[in-house]
């Protein structure tokens, strides 16, 4: 098979020390994708094409497509704006905008509200984490604290006291299991302060 229908697949891991490249047909790409548990949105997949056979006449006429259309830019014809330094009220614009007040999520209110669920939350339609339920309790408790309380994220603590029982998880294996959804791009790693904390991934509370 030609080196351009080949595909190259990548995935790093700063937090592990840990950096896979696997290079070939597609077929063979996902089948060790699969067979080392980082197939989905993990890493990221690109072609591979055999730069040895441009000629130089064919690299000068590429670099000559990637010149912006037009005049150049001037500088001179774009509008100056000034503003006295420590004038700026952030607060004002921001509740201009209609953005509700930033709040700290009460535990006890928010653990309240899961006990008075009628209902469990359905897991989510992919299993790519391995435990859908366990999923779809996080998620619904990031998306209390993003849209209820403007917060963008919560610590390993907060999250165990919430749901530890509710998705039999505690400690290093809660750890554990957040840190996959973090690989699996659903979960953001904030680290700094007494505890580590995870904000949700915008397009996986959109999901919810």
């Amino acid at each position: 098979m030609a080196d351009e229908e080949n595909i190259r697949f990548s995935f790093r891991s700063n937090e592990h020390d840990v950096e896979v490249v696997i290079q070939g047909p597609p077929s063979w790409v996902n089948l060790y994708r699969e067979r080392i548990g980082l197939e989905g949105d993990i890493g990221y997949t690109q072609s591979v094409i055999d730069s040895s056979s441009e000629s130089s006449e064919g690299a000068t006429e590429s670099k000559a497509t990637r010149e912006l259309p037009g005049p150049p830019p001037d500088p001179s014809r774009l509008p100056s704006i000034v503003r006295v330094i420590g004038d700026l009220d952030i607060d004002a614009g921001i509740a201009e905008l209609g953005v509700p007040e930033r709040s700290e999520p009460n535990l006890a209110e928010i653990s309240l509200f899961l006990e008075e669920l009628e209902e469990n939350p359905e897991p989510l339609s992919d299993n790519i984490s391995g435990d859908p339920m366990a999923e779809s309790w996080i998620q619904l408790v990031m998306t209390l604290v993003v849209r209820e309380h403007g917060h963008t994220s919560l610590s390993v603590g907060s999250i165990e006291s919430l749901l530890g029982e509710r998705i039999n998880r505690s400690g290093v294996e809660l750890q554990m299991f957040l840190d996959r959804l973090w690989l699996l791009g659903k979960l953001e790693r904030i680290h700094g302060g007494a505890e580590t904390q995870y904000a949700p991934n915008p397009s996986w509370l959109e999901a919810s």
